[in-house]
């Protein structure tokens, strides 16, 4: 019973950590750099320090998510270590996917600072550069929240199928989850992300955060992954 209180309160603070950090590296800090006239071209070199702070937030972002996986291992693994190695797998996945997409969001930052310093820039060529870098930024975020909600998907799975949670709570979770995912994915078919559908996930975490801290992870009786 430690082990699981233990691994709620961390599963809670690394929760709320997701919540408070990723509208500031995703919204806040990048807001300058690529608002208002001439878009991150432009913006991305005098911001270059916060774009810079939103990458290594990003980062930490997905090393987060990873920490959900191994605070979720010892409590998992007993019970179904497939279960516990597919969280391995798509938390790995994501710091990968993190380092490739914030690598990108710096090459923005640089080709704005040679944009800027050039004295007679040719705006075609830079024009052609920032399509091409922009775009190779924004398919590796796409890519990245798509697996981050893989992540939590497969979280809220191994917390209904081993009933740690209320059912009604990881289904909820599962299906927020799979919300996300859809509306990030809307891109990769020519269309945009439909925002409002991000919502459910936050809800669900919040709800996901008061359990854990007022009841915490726990195996119904008789409750195990050959059930």
């Amino acid at each position: 019973m430690d082990s699981l209180r233990f691994a709620s309160l961390w599963l809670a603070a690394l929760l709320v950590t997701q919540l408070v950090v990723s509208p500031i590296a995703n919204f806040a800090l990048l807001g300058d750099a690529f608002d208002g006239a001439g878009g991150f071209l432009v913006n991305a070199a005098p911001n270059a320090r916060s774009v810079g702070l939103a990458a290594l937030l990003s980062i930490g972002l997905a090393i987060v998510s990873a920490a959900i996986a191994i605070v979720l291992w010892p409590v998992v693994r007993p019970q179904c270590e497939r279960l516990a190695l597919w969280l391995v797998v798509l938390a790995a996945a994501g710091v990968a996917l993190a380092g490739v997409e914030n690598a990108q969001l710096m090459s923005l930052v640089s080709l704005s600072q040679a944009f800027v310093a050039a004295a007679a820039p040719d705006e075609t060529l830079y024009q052609a550069l920032r399509g091409v870098v922009g775009g190779y930024r924004n398919w590796a975020h796409v890519i990245q929240l798509l697996t981050m909600g893989g992540l939590l998907f497969a979280t809220y799975g191994v917390l209904y199928r081993l009933r740690l949670v209320p059912r009604l709570l990881a289904g909820f979770g599962m299906l927020a989850a799979l919300s996300q995912m859809i509306a990030v994915a809307k891109p990769l078919f020519g269309g945009w992300v439909i925002f409002p559908m991000l919502a459910p996930l936050g809800l669900a975490n919040l709800a996901l955060i008061a359990w854990l801290l007022w009841k915490g992870l726990g195996y119904s009786s008789g409750q195990s992954a050959a059930s």
